[in-house]
């Protein structure tokens, strides 16, 4: 979409599902970074941890990643059956 994260929050259809754009550094062009233009959008219930813009030029993008925590209500405690068998259990 190569465009900035408020205009994606503000006057797009994203604009009524409450995201958050938690980074604001450079990310274009990789070789001489100017613009924000790369974007992880975030729903209010994930906790972000840590956000990075990556020293990789492998575009002419920089790539961007987060660490987020996600909910008591969705992490693998929340849902037993779904979670592995310990080791040595004949289940």
């Amino acid at each position: 979409m190569n465009t900035h994260a408020s205009d994606l929050l503000q006057t797009s259809p994203l604009r009524d599902l409450g995201l958050l754009a938690p980074q604001l550094q450079a990310t274009f062009p990789s070789w001489r970074p100017q613009r924000c233009l790369d974007h992880i959008l975030l729903s209010p219930t994930l906790t972000l941890e840590r956000v990075e813009v990556l020293a990789q030029p492998i575009s002419d993008h920089l790539p961007v990643a987060v660490e987020i925590r996600l909910p008591g209500s969705l992490t693998a405690d929340a849902f037993p059956a779904l979670s592995p068998a310990p080791r040595g259990s004949d289940e």
